[in-house]
């Protein structure tokens, strides 16, 4: 072998061993692989997060008992009692449609001279909540009422200082020839040892009312009346409620 050539061949191995060097400890990337494209020393961006929105209410679903009171465009300057118990029992009763219901626990309905917010007496509904389950007790009025010179429509209702907290109360008309059931949308809680008056606006456009269009036409053909006393689950009580002072406003 000449001196040049055996010169070429040492350089052509030192050539082929530098190539691969740089790649020996190298790992192969994943075709999936995320990249990595932060700059050092800075955070990369935060994700954008949609906002979010309160669940949707079920069919059913009764409004938070801490929802506002009825919105008037005005005060009431002027109000009538419909009702007030001082000569007897003014239509109400327990509907006889009841006692096929047997989440609806009213036992008995009199009058009272124990309680009474307007006047020296007021309806007694005796009651029992079993608790657990949705019950209720309710009284009603089948009689033709027009109301459409009002704007507001309360009772005021009263269960013993002894009575467990949770106990609420709603308004409920039976509307038009279609006798159509139009509960109000809030339930108002009792407060035990002290009047509450439960009331509704019947201002055109109120959305007081569940599924119900307020104006002329569905204040001046009133066909029933209820109160209604819930306990949804809970308290469990077997007592007395005290109804009394149904009045309009204008």
């Amino acid at each position: 072998m000449s001196k040049y050539t055996f010169v070429l061949a040492v350089m052509l191995t030192f050539s082929l061993a530098f190539a691969g060097c740089g790649k020996k400890n190298e790992q192969p990337k994943e075709a999936n692989a995320p990249q990595n494209t932060a700059v050092s020393g800075q955070v990369p961006p935060k994700p954008e997060v949609a906002p979010t929105t309160p669940p949707k209410m079920e069919t059913g679903e009764t409004p938070s008992a801490d929802a506002a009171g009825p919105v008037l465009s005005k005060p009431i300057t002027e109000e009538r009692t419909l009702f007030s118990f001082e000569d007897g029992f003014d239509g109400f009763e327990i509907p006889t449609w009841a006692d096929e219901k047997t989440d609806l626990v009213a036992k008995s309905v009199s009058l009272s001279k124990s309680y009474a917010s307007n006047g020296k007496q007021s309806l007694c509904l005796v009651a029992e909540f079993p608790g657990k389950i949705w019950t209720a007790a309710m009284v009603e009025l089948e009689q033709y009422l027009d109301l459409s010179p009002y704007r507001l429509i309360s009772v005021d209702i009263y269960i013993p200082e002894t009575a467990p907290l949770g106990l609420k109360a709603k308004i409920i008309l039976t509307v038009g020839s279609g006798w159509t059931w139009t509960e109000m949308v809030r339930n108002v809680p009792l407060d035990p040892g002290k009047w509450v008056t439960v009331a509704a606006s019947l201002e055109d456009g109120s959305l007081d009312w569940k599924r119900a269009e307020v104006n002329e036409e569905f204040k001046k053909d009133i066909r029933k009346l209820d109160i209604r006393i819930e306990s949804n689950k809970r308290p469990e009580y077997s007592g007395p409620v005290y109804i009394d002072n149904i009045k309009v406003g204008k």
